[in-house]
């Protein structure tokens, strides 16, 4: 299957914040940002949906829940409630502080055809870490999907930078998959973990996240300043295996089951 593969590669800082601190920083950010224009018109924001791949040992959950200083993770993206028609097959990678994306776009009748190449078709690297396709990833590594994970996402870019995002991150919710790369699911499956208990927070959260292409510049070092942010070490995936690990504990069931 051909496809054009893209890469971004950029700095995250996340913080974790109130409804209050997020209203305070969108009006901060005013004269520093634009709504992103992949927002629908009339909407504060659109819903993102990841479905995670991992090996039965769930190596990628481990390598980021223990800070592993180079790692990354496959996953198949989609916008909106449900998948219509496109979906980004990516892989997340990260090295210190930096992380690196690569990802294409998949029309969704096409996305099983990840799925269906024979062991001929793929040349075997000489090492794991040469991997650079998430095709090549879930064949090599074995890696099935196991968990779905939904937000919403109120997305800023800024001109000031060649790539500058802030975005704020709500409604948080999850659901294992149990090895299925089925994309279409009943809402009643979806587990939130947006709150106090999970995330190690005293309020239900907000996620915030600055994305810059350099070295952090000014303006996010006078935004960080001003509204005393603390930043923290905050996986969305690892959150949400954390969360269906605990259910499915408690029920003695498999992830994989």
């Amino acid at each position: 299957m051909s496809k054009e593969l893209s890469e971004i590669r950029r700095y995250e800082l996340k913080y974790t914040i109130t409804e209050e601190q997020a209203f305070q920083i969108r009006e901060y950010i005013q004269n520093i940002c634009t709504l992103d224009k992949h927002v629908p018109p009339g909407a504060t924001g659109y819903v993102v949906n990841n479905l995670y791949f991992d090996t039965p040992d769930l190596k990628f959950y481990h390598d980021t829940k223990f800070r592993k200083l180079t790692r990354y993770k496959p996953r198949a993206r989609f916008y909106g409630e449900k998948a219509t028609d496109f979906i980004w097959p990516e892989i997340k990678y990260r090295n210190a502080s930096v992380i690196w994306k690569t990802r294409y776009k998949l029309p969704i009748e096409r996305w099983h055809e990840v799925f269906s190449a024979q062991p001929t078709e793929r040349k075997e690297p000489l090492f794991k870490k040469q991997l650079d396709c998430f095709d090549d990833v879930i064949y090599w590594y074995q890696a099935q999907p196991v968990i779905h994970v939904r937000y919403f996402r109120e997305p800023y870019v800024t001109e000031l930078e060649e790539y500058g995002r802030v975005t704020f991150d709500r409604q948080l919710c999850c659901r294992p998959t149990r090895g299925s790369i089925e994309l279409d699911y009943h809402e009643q499956d979806m587990r939130y973990y947006d709150d106090p208990i999970s995330t190690q927070n005293f309020d239900s959260l907000v996620l915030l996240e600055i994305k810059v292409e350099t070295l952090v510049p000014a303006w996010a070092i006078e935004l960080i300043r001003r509204f005393n942010l603390t930043q923290r070490a905050f996986s969305k995936y690892c959150y949400g295996i954390d969360s269906i690990l605990s259910y499915l504990d408690s029920e003695r069931i498999s992830i994989f089951d």
